[in-house]
């Protein structure tokens, strides 16, 4: 992978966590909801912290957050709004995987 593919990566990497940010407060305002999204809504801000903290962010580094990200979201129960945004993120990052090719 390239610098440039590299730097890409990176861009959609922030583009993803920054959509879902959002859309998870969206969430929680509107249905003043629970600590579950909360929880959830501070899993994407210290990842996004994270990436943005590692100035030298290689593919390695992205793939290890995006793959973080992905297991973090299997198995966990919540409010079927709570549910349908893992279920996006989830299958967000998956494509993200696949248009990069990573493992």
């Amino acid at each position: 992978m390239t610098v440039y593919d590299k730097q890409r990566l990176l861009n959609e990497c922030h583009r993803v966590l920054q959509y879902y940010l959002e859309k998870t407060e969206r969430v929680m305002n509107l249905y003043q909801d629970t600590s579950e999204t909360q929880y959830f809504l501070f899993a994407l801000k210290g990842t996004m912290e994270f990436i943005n903290g590692n100035k030298n962010a290689d593919v390695p580094f992205l793939e290890k957050c995006i793959n973080g990200l992905i297991a973090g979201q299997k198995g966990r129960k919540g409010s079927d709004r709570l549910s349908e945004l893992r279920n996006e993120l989830e299958e967000e990052l998956i494509l993200l995987k696949l248009r990069y090719n990573i493992k």
